[in-house]
């Protein structure tokens, strides 16, 4: 025979909860004692169900962060739907929906305060990403990032989309900061290289000390003095050596100075036998050598030795003819394409060719001067037009033996060698 309850009944010795909702009638448990005692047991037993939904409202009003309750309450629902117990089940689950209902509103006015958080972050975020005060945003960047954390979310649909952008702006600052950083160390490497290779040219000056050694040396200590900052230890130590070696130059321009006071005209000699030299060889003319051993012959002026005019003569000779056979280098190359590309025959043919067009065109020039009317009486009466013209004529003449030299030099190359 049947026992009946409000909630639950019992039949062949079983327990039954009756169905609501959409729940259908469940078993929960065995008739042991008797129908009464197994139908009282299971509705004390009820009263956990109900502690478990008090408690858990308890909490809910009690914290300030009721959307961490969503998930306990959804489990909740699990733990009444198979709880083993007899009573009002529909009014706890009424319960757990109006709680859920508070907390969905709470999430919700939430969203909506987080949403104007995180808009306000992101233009903040968005500000510092084009800074470049790099300590101080840096520092401000990572505070916005812990704000952002703790910032709960927004709404769902805009969520990733917010993360994403945040994530952009904080990424592109650091990119950019890196960057700037990798650039810096590369340009601080390229002056410190920029440092040692002016001290080694520096090194080779005073080994060489070569004709233009002083103006060399005034070149590298200007440029010294714009390759830009480093890092001060590095440049301390790099300035060390760059006086060291000015000490070092200076030291050696004293004692060669001190041997040319002794002996000028020695050192006309050595001069003099340099530039002569220069046309010996096959090395490209060095034209900026040549005009400061020229500024150095005219510090030295006129000597009363017995050989001075005569190494006056072979010095002037000698740059005559470097400047010429340069300029006649560059007119070969300028009016001749691929000219340093041909063979070496061919070359000596161009350049005679130019040459012997140049002599003809200076002739021309020598005879007009030779053709002017009152020359010969200008020069005879000494007056400064027949000094003028006698100096033009001497020049143009003393041009034409230059280049008459060098073609006969160029036309001895080719009959020797081809």
């Amino acid at each position: 025979m049947d026992s009946l309850t409000t909630f639950g009944y019992t039949k062949d010795g079983k327990v039954f909860l009756k169905g609501y909702f959409d729940f259908p009638d469940r078993e929960i448990g065995l008739v042991k004692e008797s129908e009464e005692a197994s139908l009282q047991y299971f509705i004390k037993r009820f009263e956990l169900a109900e502690s478990k939904v008090a408690e858990l409202a308890e909490a809910i009003q009690n914290t300030t962060n009721k959307g961490s309750y969503l998930m306990k309450l959804v489990h909740m629902r699990t733990y009444l739907a198979e709880f083993n117990g007899l009573g009002d089940f529909p009014s706890l689950f009424r319960k757990l929906d109006e709680l859920e209902a508070e907390i969905r509103s709470y999430i919700h006015e939430n969203r909506i305060k987080n949403h104007e958080i995180k808009t306000n972050l992101l233009k903040e975020a968005e500000v510092l990403s084009q800074g470049t005060n790099w300590n101080v945003f840096t520092k401000k960047f990572k505070e916005l990032k812990l704000r952002w954390i703790k910032t709960g979310s927004t709404f769902e649909n805009e969520e990733e989309s917010f993360n994403k952008a945040f994530d952009n702006y904080y990424n592109t600052f650091f990119e950019r900061k890196n960057q700037f950083f990798e650039q810096r160390k590369a340009l601080l490497e390229s002056r410190r290289i920029r440092y040692e290779e002016i001290l080694a040219e520096m090194a080779r000056i005073n080994a060489e000390m070569p004709e233009n050694a002083q103006q060399e040396i005034t070149r590298l200590q200007k440029q010294w003095k714009v390759v830009g900052k480093i890092n001060a230890r590095f440049f301390k130590e790099l300035t060390k050596k760059m006086h060291a070696e000015v000490k070092i130059f200076n030291e050696k321009l004293k004692r060669l100075q001190e041997r040319i006071n002794a002996n000028p005209i020695e050192r006309k000699k050595e001069l003099c036998e340099k530039v002569e030299g220069m046309l010996r060889t096959d090395e490209p003319l060095q034209i900026a050598l040549v005009k400061s051993i020229q500024a150095e012959w005219k510090r030295l002026g006129k000597l009363k030795h017995p050989m001075d005019k005569d190494y006056n003569t072979r010095f002037k000779i000698a740059c005559n003819e470097i400047f010429e056979t340069f300029f006649l280098d560059q007119t070969a190359k300028t009016k001749y394409e691929h000219f340093s590309e041909k063979t070496r025959f061919e070359q000596l043919k161009i350049k005679i060719r130019l040459l012997k067009d140049s002599i003809k065109e200076d002739e021309f020039v020598l005879n007009q001067l030779n053709a002017r009317d009152g020359y010969s009486a200008n020069r005879r009466s000494g007056d400064s037009e027949g000094s003028s013209i006698d100096m033009e004529k001497l020049n143009q003449i003393n041009k034409l033996k230059t280049k008459q030299r060098i073609l006969k030099k160029l036309q001895s190359q080719l009959m020797s060698n081809y």
